[in-house]
């Protein structure tokens, strides 16, 4: 599939059987960026080609300028391909890298996870962390992006149901097929709903790719609670979110926000799909509550909650961080 985000922007989607099938068939002008857990995949590459990088450890911008050095050390060119694999941490390093090198290189990502897959390998969005997570970034959409189920093999029930969770939020945002898909517990592991969760991701991204016009901002579902729990408690990103849904539904109750898609039905339709949180701590826990006020979608002391009324259908509250975090008080 192609994904035309602007005139200058085209991403192209694709499966392949086997990593050693896809390296095989690059040309000579290219250089991987690989996660340091996947060394092995190294052996018929060329050293002097490679670098690596440990996931979110190193996510940051003094890797980012070691990175760069090797690159003008390679002299490397715009049209130099730089092929990122691994999870969604050396995704968002590797596109935000190629994204300032000479202003911009040609970026092929290959996720090594479901949720990178699904997640950030598709929209553009770049980032590393500097003080927060994700606080440094820009808007720049890989040449391709190379899905390899053979990696989905090798995950831990975690991982998966991390990538999962991504699935279900997209699928609730968005309706159709894939929802009917997610409430008949089909398997979303499949090509077919890959296939449907990054193009309804394209979708939503297409028509607000700069992340401007309060359009985009619904893939945020789950993530102002999710991302204070993941960073507290260091739990996967797709993992946390899912926490975060659950408890932004909860939340959305609360407050009285009129139609809200229960959350009761919510956390048992993805403990159906094996994502299960203990989210009872998390409602009794403060700790996590500090990072809300750290939420990139807060303008001053303005968040906008993004939560689900209905299949299909997300809603947006605006609200002051402070009061969100006494309404919360309630759901302990």
């Amino acid at each position: 599939m192609e994904l035309t985000f602007s005139v200058t922007h085209t991403t192209k989607v694709g499966f392949a059987k086997s990593f050693a099938d896809f390296a095989g068939s690059l040309g000579h002008d290219c250089c991987f960026l690989i996660d340091r857990s996947l060394e092995s995949l190294a052996g018929s590459l060329p050293n002097d080609r490679l670098f690596y990088i440990d996931g979110e450890k190193e996510k940051d911008l003094n890797h980012v300028e070691s990175c760069l050095e090797w690159l003008i050390d390679l002299n490397a060119g715009r049209r130099t391909t730089l092929v990122a694999v691994g999870g969604g941490a050396t995704t968002d390093f590797a596109a935000f890298t190629a994204s300032v090198y000479k202003r911009g290189m040609r970026l092929v990502l290959v996720p090594t996870t479901l949720l990178s897959a699904v997640d950030s390998s598709i929209g553009g969005k770049t980032a590393v962390n500097f003080v927060a997570k994700n606080t440094v970034g820009t808007f720049y959409p890989a040449d391709e992006v190379v899905i390899m189920e053979e990696f989905f093999k090798t995950l831990t029930p975690q991982q998966v149901a991390s990538g999962k969770a991504e699935i279900i939020k997209l699928a609730l945002i968005k309706g159709g097929k894939l929802a009917d898909m997610v409430f008949a517990a089909d398997d979303l592991l499949s090509e077919e709903a890959i296939t449907l969760a990054i193009l309804g991701k394209y979708e939503i991204v297409s028509a607000d790719f700069t992340d401007t016009l309060e359009k985009r901002i619904v893939l945020n579902w789950g993530h102002t609670f999710g991302h204070a729990i993941e960073i507290y408690y260091a739990l996967p990103h797709g993992m946390a979110v899912a926490a975060g849904m659950v408890l932004v539904q909860e939340w959305a109750e609360t407050v009285g926000a009129g139609e809200v898609f229960p959350a009761k039905e919510l956390e048992k339709l993805l403990q159906k799909h094996g994502v299960k949180n203990d989210l009872q701590k998390y409602r009794d826990e403060n700790k996590w509550r500090k990072f809300i006020m750290l939420d990139k979608k807060r303008n001053l002391d303005r968040i906008s909650m993004v939560y689900l009324k209905k299949t299909g259908v997300p809603g947006i509250i605006y609200r002051n961080s402070n009061d969100i975090l006494r309404d919360l008080e309630e759901l302990r």
